[in-house]
């Protein structure tokens, strides 16, 4: 196995405009393309430099560059195939960072096609039933596109909605918000990697195997081609650790919650405490928090109008997708998944994708390291959030920001 931080190789990455194609794999000098939890759509971002005699304009028969003579600007196809990374992405933006007398070097934005589209849907259909099947069928009405049916966990709620004129994309990553899960917490992502559109429960991510196990002992050995370093982690930094006051702040651990019902007049009033709901899963130990006891059992109030029989044809006095049942303990889940966040680099791996679990072990600072060398508080399984695979002329590298919900390198046994 070759060392994959070694330089790259494109098999195919050309620009098209207008059925013309132009191939920019010898004029690249970097392509970053990134996936994210957080984002409906992928995105990338390519660099050329161009010494201006490419392309032959056909109206005046004069040599020219490609940015100026194609020209580029806005909507043209880039195609690329980099081992498994492959697809069509469109330039949603291109800058001419500096023209000289005999090269430029240009950066393109690009974008899936979807993203693109999204901005130019506006959405006023009516939905009901499970949530589930409103995404897919909301995607399917949207873009011409396959669903792949195992990426679409199953939500155990429906919900009767109206799209206000909205993007696509702004539906669904709301309808995320508002999703229960079965098996599990509520709380759910709508993103898109490689694989396609994805709509999945954080249970059901966080209980997946680790597709890779990475170690953090030291730099990196120079001239080894045995695959050797491929699962070092090269640097790592940690951006944020758990930060009680913001938790609290958020009403991750205790919060307050009325609930008013127009069509009675009543008022409900919730206490949530996460030490009586305690996380069915996560990815390290059982949630350690201690609370902090003051005057008051809460750190934050919300208020919620709940939504009777408004969008029904008859009188009806049923609750529309019952927030009781979800929006304080989902934001537990979001907030607590987001309470240590790492960012780590690794030697290209095309595997990986966003929504990826991988287990990562930190060295331990210890005068014994024989008999435990990682950090068994430190090390554990994290869930991929944002993902950016690098190449340029000279390395390729992965670059992966990292979550998790508690400490530990051996997970609780997840409940069924």
């Amino acid at each position: 196995m070759a060392n994959t931080a070694s330089s790259s190789i494109y098999e195919k990455l050309t620009i098209t405009k207008e059925g013309k194609e132009v191939n920019l794999a010898g004029k690249t000098v970097a392509f970053d393309y990134y996936e994210s939890l957080l984002s409906p759509n992928v995105t990338a971002t390519l660099s050329f430099v161009d010494t201006g005699s490419t392309l032959r304009d056909e109206k005046t028969n004069a040599q020219g560059s490609i940015y100026n003579t194609l020209p580029i600007t806005g909507g043209e196809e880039i195609k690329y195939k980099i081992g498994q990374l492959e697809g069509t992405l469109l330039n949603n933006a291109a800058v001419n960072l500096n023209q000289e007398s005999q090269r430029e070097s240009v950066m393109m934005s690009l974008i899936s096609k979807e993203g693109l589209e999204n901005y130019n849907i506006a959405n006023s259909k009516k939905y009901n039933g499970n949530i589930t099947d409103s995404v897919k069928r909301i995607l399917r009405q949207s873009f011409n596109t396959v669903i792949d049916e195992t990426n679409f966990d199953r939500t155990g709620n429906g919900y009767s909605f109206i799209g206000a004129n909205d993007t696509p994309f702004d539906l669904l990553t709301e309808l995320a918000s508002k999703s229960t899960f079965p098996k599990g917490n509520p709380g759910f992502f709508f993103y898109q990697t490689r694989e396609g559109f994805k709509y999945k429960a954080i249970d059901n991510l966080i209980k997946q195997q680790p597709k890779e196990t990475y170690y953090y002992s030291g730099a990196l050995t120079s001239g080894l081609e045995d695959g050797h370093n491929n699962y070092k982690i090269a640097s790592f930094s940690i951006r944020k650790n758990q930060n009680i006051v913001n938790a609290m702040k958020s009403g991750v651990y205790e919060s307050r919650n009325i609930f008013f019902n127009p069509n009675t007049f009543e008022f409900s009033d919730i206490i949530f405490k996460i030490e009586n709901n305690q996380l069915e899963t996560s990815l390290g130990r059982e949630i350690d928090y201690k609370p902090v006891k003051s005057n008051n059992s809460y750190s934050r109030t919300n208020q919620f109008i709940l939504d009777v029989g408004l969008l029904s044809p008859g009188i009806d006095t049923q609750i529309n997708n019952d927030p009781r049942q979800y929006v304080a303990k989902a934001a537990m889940r979001y907030n607590l998944l987001m309470s240590q966040v790492i960012d780590i680099m690794v030697p290209s791996n095309l595997n990986l994708v966003a929504g990826d679990i991988i287990r990562c072990e930190f060295e331990k600072l210890t005068d014994k390291k024989e008999s435990n060398p990682f950090d068994i508080n430190q090390s554990g399984n994290y869930l991929i959030l944002d993902l950016c695979h690098h190449f340029d002329t000279k390395r390729s590298f992965t670059s992966l920001t990292l979550v998790r919900d508690s400490f530990g390198a051996y997970t609780q046994k997840n409940k069924e």
